[in-house]
């Protein structure tokens, strides 16, 4: 039996989902046009790009390891094709050595496209690198696309602060190299990646500026028992942080980059509490305060353990493959500590202060503005 209700209930789904299919469909198909522009981009490049068409391969000696075992060392005769440049076409032969373990060195293979310094005669030369933005392009496109087809509206407001994100840390980085003090570029990009993301991604509303004010008031209260600790304990071993070769205050670095790295999940909880508490105020105007508190306090309950979680695999993976060579070399547990897990234990523990924090702050943010608005309404 036909009913005409259930018909037209069920029409506007069919069509928007029709639609979404569609510019999937589109999206997807630009996504295939772009990797088909990236894989074929040699001509964007200064750098000399050769394409490799063959290679051999050959054991060349085998040296007995720090502790145990052994390791095999290989030697590859490449022979290239040049994709770009005066020599293009040109073809050109290459040697690369590689290990068992590969920690210094790669394995290349036979398609693979490397950026290469050429020597004088144009036949040789050195291979820097290997040109990997087809691979960067596949990951960013399916995390778009994957974007954009779980949350639709709400995934590409996303990405569009997370472009948004990319090109102010790139703007940061700039003006550091010009000289800014860190300190102060650091506290304005961590205003503007707070405000910006989460203007971009709730809009302009009560959310989001309850959510902003939390967020930055978590930030700075962690900063100032980040800077009390620091001063009453023994400063860390900042010459050994990763890539730390400038002549810069080592501490101003390590110190904003912990609150930065913090941002992202203190931004979330501040979000998520306070969109919770946004959620009952809007079913519920005159909720009293200790009910829509005891509310918020629950969702932070919930929370709470998988965010810490999230920051100590996120922070301890940083410096666990430092961490294996170092133990692979014979090196004591207490070097570890001190040179690497020191770093990744303090970058995990003041984030997560962070989060304890946004719950307390939330909370108290939510009192002032419910008195705000008790006293606005008489």
């Amino acid at each position: 039996m036909n009913i005409p209700g259930n018909r037209a209930m069920k029409l506007p789904f069919s069509v928007e989902q029709r639609k979404k299919n569609i510019v999937m469909l589109v999206l997807l198909l630009l996504a295939v046009l772009g990797y088909g522009f990236v894989a074929h981009d040699a001509f964007l490049y200064d750098t000399t790009i050769v394409r490799i068409a063959s290679i051999e391969t050959r054991h060349t000696e085998t040296q007995a390891g720090v502790v145990s075992g052994t390791e095999n060392y290989y030697g590859q005769s490449i022979t290239g094709q040049v994709l770009n440049g005066e020599q293009k076409g040109q073809e050109v032969f290459l040697y690369n050595q590689y290990t068992d373990s590969k920690v210094r060195d790669e394995r290349y293979r036979v398609g693979d496209s490397l950026l290469v310094e050429l020597g004088q005669d144009g036949t040789s030369g050195k291979i820097l690198e290997q040109k990997r933005d087809t691979l960067v392009y596949v990951v960013s496109a399916a995390l778009l696309l994957g974007m954009i087809a779980v949350a639709d509206w709400s995934g590409l407001l996303a990405i569009c602060s997370l472009l948004i994100n990319i090109a102010l840390l790139v703007g940061a980085l700039y003006c550091y190299l010009d000289g800014w003090n860190i300190l102060a570029l650091t506290a304005v990009m961590i205003l503007l990646f707070t405000i910006l993301s989460l203007l971009i991604g709730n809009g302009w509303n009560r959310r989001s500026v309850l959510a902003i004010v939390v967020t930055l008031f978590s930030l700075a209260a962690t900063a100032v028992i980040y800077v009390l600790v620091r001063r009453l304990t023994p400063a860390l071993q900042y010459q050994m942080l990763e890539f730390g070769v400038v002549p810069d205050d080592l501490s101003a670095l390590f110190f904003c980059e912990i609150m930065v790295g913090g941002l992202g999940a203190v931004m979330d909880v501040a979000i998520s509490l306070i969109s919770t508490a946004d959620d009952l105020l809007e079913r519920n105007p005159h909720i009293p305060y200790p009910e829509l508190r005891r509310s918020v306090r629950e969702v932070a309950d919930d929370i709470m353990g998988t965010m810490v979680n999230v920051l100590f695999f996120t922070y301890i993976c940083g410096g666990l493959p430092e961490m294996l060579l170092m133990l692979r070399n014979n090196l004591t547990i207490s070097f570890v500590w001190e040179y690497v897990l020191s770093f990744e234990m303090v970058r995990f523990l003041t984030g997560s202060i962070g989060l304890v924090l946004a719950i307390p702050i939330s909370q108290l943010v939510l009192r002032i503005w419910i008195r705000r608005q008790e006293a606005a309404h008489g």
